[in-house]
């Protein structure tokens, strides 16, 4: 089976270092690359092939969200799973009506991450415990109007 190809994007370059870091030595998981910005996620989407974006939302010069518009116009393959600090409704809502597949908080552990990047890759959604129960049955309505 061949592994995961993640792409990282998020414009703190200690947060892409944490992240990276991760994932060495996991087998099914390689980071293939890493964006400081939107704009340049989507530069290296076009170049490159890659299964899962880790997508961080609150982002200058183009958000998570209007990059993860772009990016599923350009190949709808490409799951992508928003990250961020901030359990916002709106982030959330606004990045799976964008076409991601879910959304983790920047602060779970390497086993969340892994299983969230594994879930979505595979086409479920996922949602991270920290959201609550209210941002979650709007995140399901829409997904559910969707379908």
């Amino acid at each position: 089976m061949k592994p995961i190809r993640l792409l990282i994007v998020d414009d703190r370059e200690i947060i892409r270092d944490s992240l990276k870091l991760l994932f060495l030595g996991v087998k099914d998981i390689v980071v293939m690359g890493e964006a400081s910005d939107g704009y340049e996620a989507i530069e290296l989407i076009k170049k490159n092939d890659y299964d899962v974006v880790l997508m961080d939302i609150n982002m200058p010069l183009l958000n998570g969200i209007e990059a993860t518009k772009q990016i599923i116009k350009f190949n709808s393959n490409i799951k992508v799973l928003g990250n961020s600090f901030y359990v916002s409704p709106t982030y959330i809502k606004d990045i799976i009506k964008a076409g991601a597949f879910g959304f983790i908080t920047k602060d779970e552990s390497r086993e969340v991450y892994l299983e969230a990047i594994r879930k979505v890759h595979s086409g479920s959604i996922y949602l991270s415990d920290k959201v609550n129960y209210e941002v979650y049955d709007k995140v399901l309505t829409y997904f559910n109007q969707s379908a």
